[in-house]
């Protein structure tokens, strides 16, 4: 398994050992549980309480990307954009995609089960000479785009109850400091669970398990049993580019947005490998059984909207914002059963929010602790009375609510925010399984951990490095055209700030302390 040896080299090179133990190693490691072992080889020494066992981290990877409820609230984009042969299809694509990509992680994150996850990996697997480099660029856009993820559904969860507003009261006129406020609410709210809660988070993740399957039947049956129903050619065959592009090749890409956007923030579990039981394990499966759950519950309730959402111009051209609000109250007729429904929608974006805050602190907490963030040794504290980084928690929150107060000024400047959520995301994802597949090809010895891909490992990686790709190009393109102020997809820019600021701290401080994962304890 591959460790940092920084005492012998001085920076982060990646050096493999043989799998021969002497005595005094294999006494001293026999007193080690697994995970322990697991994580030494990386060169790090266990600081949080492991509580998350695989129901909980199931509950806890499943409520975090939360694929029907964020799919439910932004179906405008793939409405506009493609109609219902981009939402369908481009689910599909999306899932199968999201799939391979998972998978290909997975094998990572049981070679090397650690908090610090991409950054990690990408310093393990890029060759001598660029390790340092490649994972600091790594680190700062997975700890940039994780506080983005959070952002995300406080975001719509604030918004929507903006909509709610708005279909019940006549009077209220819609604010944006009104939704800054809802977000900050959000925020407060999964800071204090996240710290003063934090033992009752793996029985919440439970929990919210159940609410998410248990919501799922109790929106959908309704929906379907009052509403009218569209024909089966209006679902897989309309097509509509409301959007004003010409080609529809290029609307149906741009409508993959919506379908890409829900399949975020699955990496959490990687990023919670210190707080996990026999993380080497539990993290690849669930991963990968978050993702097929999600996607069967997304498809079955994206086929029963599109069914039953009555009319597409009504929905789009509703007050509230949100054309679920609309399509909820179309179909029963009822202000106060649509918001009982919507209010569904709310309950999910708050409780995804609390699992973000956790993998986004903890990602935060990693990269400060092998010196990659200003402040480093004030963020990498470890509360030692409850096992927890504090510090980085309290960080993370302070920066959303940084974050909060660009809405106030544009709302279409904070939704780039939210949009670099799932475009930086995905450079993340793409990084480490380039990397692999460089060390694949050149027939390179890997230590892989107990779940593994095996001969059909090079193929699932490919595949996800041309749907990464693909998707990403598409994410930077305006929602419709002609271009305004209004309109602009400012995520092209805010990408592109990430890695100036990245670049900018690196040559000035982080190429002095920067070395890569910092080796803590021998191997």
């Amino acid at each position: 398994m591959g460790v940092y040896d920084v005492e012998k080299h001085g920076h982060a090179t990646p050096v493999f050992d043989d799998g021969v133990d002497t005595c005094s190693e294999t006494s001293r490691k026999v007193q080690l549980s697994s995970d322990a072992q697991a994580l030494q080889r990386q060169g790090k020494r266990p600081q949080l309480k492991r509580q998350f066992g695989f129901m909980s981290m199931l509950g806890f990877s499943t409520t975090l990307m939360a694929t029907w409820e964020p799919l439910a609230a932004l179906l405008q984009g793939g409405l506009v954009n493609g109609g219902p042969v981009s939402l369908v299809y481009g689910y599909i694509l999306c899932f199968f995609g999201t799939l391979a990509t998972a998978a290909s992680l997975g094998e990572l994150a049981s070679m090397a089960p650690t908090s610090g996850g991409q950054y990690h990996w990408v310093a393990l697997l890029s060759p001598p000479g660029a390790s340092i480099r490649l994972s600091w660029v790594t680190g700062w856009v997975t700890v940039i785009a994780w506080m983005a993820a959070v952002a995300s559904p406080a975001f719509l969860g604030g918004t929507i109850i903006q909509g709610l507003l708005v279909l019940n009261d006549e009077s209220y006129v819609f604010q944006r400091w009104h939704g800054t406020l809802l977000f900050t609410a959000i925020v407060v709210v999964s800071v204090c669970v996240n710290i003063f809660a934090i033992k009752y988070l793996p029985h919440l993740e439970t929990l919210m398990l159940l609410l998410h399957v248990g919501m799922f039947f109790l929106l959908l049956i309704p929906m379907v049993y009052l509403a009218p129903q569209h024909s089966a050619e209006f679902v897989f065959t309309d097509f509509e580019s409301l959007g004003g592009w010409n080609n529809n090749g290029i609307a149906w890409c741009v409508g993959l947005m919506t379908s890409a956007f829900p399949f975020t923030g699955w990496d959490g579990a990687a990023h919670m490998s210190e707080e996990i039981e026999n993380a080497e394990v539990i993290v690849p499966r669930s991963l990968m059984m978050s993702i097929l759950l999600n996607g069967a519950l997304g498809f079955g309730f994206l086929i029963a909207v599109l069914f039953s959402m009555g009319d597409i111009q009504a929905a789009l051209a509703t007050p509230t914002g949100y054309p679920i609000i609309e399509i909820f109250y179309q179909a029963t007729g009822s202000k106060k059963a649509a918001t009982a429904m919507v209010c569904g929608l709310v309950s999910s974006a708050v409780f995804s929010t609390l699992g973000l805050m956790a993998s986004a602190s903890r990602t935060t907490w990693a990269f400060a602790r092998d010196n990659g963030l200003p402040f480093s040794d004030r963020i990498a504290h470890v509360d030692q009375k409850r096992a927890l980084p504090v510090t980085a928690v309290m960080v993370t929150a302070g920066m959303l609510l940084l974050l909060g107060l660009i809405n106030i000024g544009n709302t279409a400047a904070f939704s780039a925010i939210v949009g670099l959520a799932t475009v930086a995301l995905y450079f993340t994802y793409v990084m480490p399984i380039i990397l692999l597949v460089m060390r694949r090809l050149r027939g390179d010895s890997i230590h892989f951990g107990p779940w593994r891909l095996g001969r059909c490992g090079l193929w699932v990686n490919l595949f996800s490095i041309v749907y990464l790709v693909f998707t990403s190009f598409f994410m930077f393109f305006p929602s419709t055209i002609p271009v305004t102020a209004e309109n602009f997809n400012w995520t092209s820019v805010v990408f592109l700030g990430v890695f100036v600021i990245s670049f900018i701290s690196y040559w000035t401080y982080g190429r002095r302390v920067y070395k890569g994962p910092v080796k803590e304890v021998a191997d």
